[in-house]
C-alpha cells in the first residue's frame, strides 16, 4: 500500500469503504475514477487479525458494484495479491497500459519507483 499523507486521505475520504469491528477499522478499500469508463480499486488493507474471513472479497465486490452503477466498464488494480484478484475475474495486463495519470500522480511517489513490485490487473464489467 502506497503511504499517503493525511491531506490526500482527507481529500479522497468519500472514495473509501471501511469495515469496522465496533469502533475499530479493520479493512479499507477505495475506488478512484480515472475516466468515464475506467476506475482503479486501491488502498485495500485488511487488519492481519481479520484476514481470510472474506472481507477483501466483500470490499472489492462493493467497489465493482459501485463502478457498474456509475457506468464504468473497466476497473484495474495494482497489487502483490495477484492470485486473489485473478479469482475475482481480473486478468494481468502490462503496466504500460495503465493511465499515465496513475504513474505521475501515484507511482512516482512510491519508494519502490521505478522498480515496482506490484502487478497490474484489470476486469471488464
Amino acid at each position: 500500500v502506497l503511504p499517503r499523507p493525511i491531506e490526500d486521505i482527507a481529500e479522497r475520504i468519500r472514495e473509501f469503504y471501511i469495515a469496522k469491528d465496533g469502533p475499530k477499522v479493520i479493512a479499507t478499500s477505495s475506488l478512484r475514477i480515472f475516466y468515464p469508463n475506467l476506475a482503479e480499486i486501491r488502498t485495500i488493507t485488511i487488519d492481519e487479525n481479520y484476514q481470510k474471513q472474506g472481507l477483501g472479497r466483500k470490499l472489492i465486490d462493493k467497489e465493482l458494484e459501485e463502478a457498474k452503477a456509475l457506468g464504468i466498464t473497466r476497473v484495474f488494480a495494482l497489487t502483490t495479491q495477484v492470485e486473489f484478484f485473478k479469482k475475482m475475474g481480473f486478468v494481468l495486463i502490462d503496466k504500460k497500459d495503465l493511465p499515465l495519470k496513475k504513474i505521475w500522480e501515484d507511482c512516482i511517489k512510491c519508494p519502490l519507483f521505478p522498480d515496482c513490485n506490484e502487478e497490474a490487473l484489470i476486469i471488464d464489467l
